[in-house]
């Protein structure tokens, strides 16, 4: 079992407050403890929150023993970065992914990547899924 962790996330109103970034660390080390398979955490910066910082990543890798998924608005140089730098196990790539049904060759050769539609986001249908073409 894993959790997904937001810590500057701001939906529904949610903002950062003095003390959040200990909060995820104490947080981080009691899943550790409890042994949870990983955390996915979310980096919502591309959509308006405050980035991650380095020091939040650190602490948070530090303290938790498991699994480390790293996401939100990442490309392949910060991925790299990121993983380069320990911050953590993987990176997630949501977004991306969607529009770019070959992802990793991509990422591996250099093309440029197609940018996703997100009005078709979470609706019926093929639109926005099943319609990208596939190169």
């Amino acid at each position: 079992m894993g959790i997904r962790l937001s810590p500057y996330g701001v939906f529904n109103g949610i903002a950062p407050y003095d003390g959040l970034e200990d909060d995820y660390v104490l947080l981080a080390s009691h899943l550790s403890a409890l042994g949870l398979a990983y955390i996915h955490i979310v980096d919502h910066s591309s959509m308006g929150a405050p980035p991650l910082s380095p020091t939040i990543k650190q602490a948070i890798r530090r303290c938790f023993k498991q699994a480390l998924i790293l996401s939100g608005g990442y490309d392949l140089a910060r991925a790299e970065h990121d993983l380069e730098a320990g911050f953590g196990d993987l990176v997630a790539f949501g977004r991306p992914f969607i529009a770019n049904a070959k992802l990793v060759e991509k990422l591996q050769t250099g093309k440029s990547l197609r940018e996703p539609d997100p009005a078709t986001f979470y609706t019926p249908g093929e639109p926005g899924y099943l319609d990208y073409p596939v190169d």
